[in-house]
Formats: structure tokens, C-alpha cells, sequence
């Protein structure tokens, strides 16, 4: 059955062809996948913390069996944890307009459980993880011990708390 109510056509009237081509690929989109928008959203954003627990598990892995890999479990707890607060706020925000690694910590969604402690881990997380990447100081890999127990312990505690989050909000 078809229906086109006059609010309708008067918002494709006053489309720019930019617009209407973005209204046409939603619509093929829900079309094709058999899925609304909301829930294309909830599930993109439950991939991207599959992908932060994919980057913890590589981090546990590499903590238990490579003792001379202290560097890289930092930088992989580190993008576990900027993944799993990615897909909050992409949830939050209805959109991944806030991924440069300085500014989604400032878009961290203020009801997050424990805003300010998620907000601050992640910025420390990520000046730990510029610090393993980027400085040849402090030479020794066992100096990023504390580090890394530290921040595989934020990530695992982080993407539960994510979970429960977007599922909230889906």
C-alpha cells in the first residue's frame, strides 16, 4: 500500500540530489539487510567492541607468552579500550563523527558508567601507548610492566561495561 503524506513530499521537493541520494542508499540499505537503522547501528557499534575484544585477547596473549612484548600489549590494551569507548559514543552520538584519538575522550557520552574515571583512562591509556610506540626511552621493555597489567585490566573491566552500555541504549 502506498502513502505519501505531504510532509513527506515536501521534504523530497526541497532535497538537494545529494540529500535524496543518501535517502535512496537508506532505503536500499534497510531494503537489502532486513534491518532498520537503529539496528544496523546497534550491531556496527557490537562489531567494533568484537574488535576491541579482539585487540584485548592479542594484548593477554602477548602479555602471558612473549615476556619482551611489554611495548605491544600497551598499544594493543591501549586500542581495546579507544575501540570499546569508539562504539559508546558512536551510539550515543547516532554517528563516528568523534574517532580522532585527542577529541573521543572530551565526547565520552555523559551517562557512561563512571564518566570522568572512563574519560581519564583513556587519555592516560593513550599517552602510555605514544609513549611504548614512539619513545626509544626507557630502552628496557620490562619498564611498560605496570603499564600493562595495568591497561589489560581497564580494557577487560571497559568492554563489559561498553556491552551493557549499547545494549541499553539499543
Amino acid at each position: 500500500m502506498r502513502k505519501a503524506n505531504p510532509e513527506d513530499l515536501l521534504l523530497i521537493s526541497k532535497s538537494s540530489k545529494e540529500k535524496l541520494g543518501y535517502l535512496a542508499a537508506g532505503a536500499s540499505l534497510v531494503s537489502r539487510t532486513g534491518y532498520n537503522l537503529k539496528q544496523l547501528k546497534a550491531k556496527a557499534a557490537l562489531d567494533r567492541l568484537q574488535l576491541a575484544a579482539s585487540f584485548l585477547k592479542e594484548a593477554q596473549s602477548l602479555y602471558v607468552t612473549g615476556q619482551h612484548m611489554r611495548r605491544t600489549v600497551v598499544s594493543r590494551a591501549y586500542y581495546s579500550m579507544y575501540h570499546a569507548l569508539r562504539s559508546a559514543t558512536f551510539i550515543c552520538y547516532g554517528g563516528d563523527d568523534h574517532e580522532q584519538h585527542t577529541v573521543l575522550p572530551s565526547k565520552l557520552p555523559f551517562d557512561f558508567p563512571n564518566h570522568d574515571r572512563w574519560q581519564n583512562a583513556l587519555k592516560n591509556a593513550r599517552l602510555e601507548r605514544n609513549r611504548a610506540d614512539y619513545d626509544p626511552y626507557p630502552r628496557r621493555d620490562e619498564m611498560f610492566e605496570s603499564a600493562a597489567q595495568s591497561l589489560i585490566k581497564d580494557a577487560a573491566e571497559l568492554i563489559v561495561l561498553t556491552r551493557r552500555y549499547i545494549r541499553s541504549k539499543a
